[in-house]
């Protein structure tokens, strides 16, 4: 994995985005609720 990805719900809600460099978790990463509201950022 390497750039910016997003996770979905089945539902289609978008669930986590955040970037990888060469499949390592870097940089910024949110969570979100079912609504598209921010649960959590976490810096890595």
């Amino acid at each position: 994995m390497h750039g910016y990805w997003e996770w979905y719900r089945t539902d289609g809600s978008l669930m986590r985005s955040g970037n990888f460099n060469q499949g390592t978790q870097i940089g910024e990463w949110t969570t979100y609720d079912r609504t598209g509201r921010v649960v959590k950022v976490t810096q890595l």
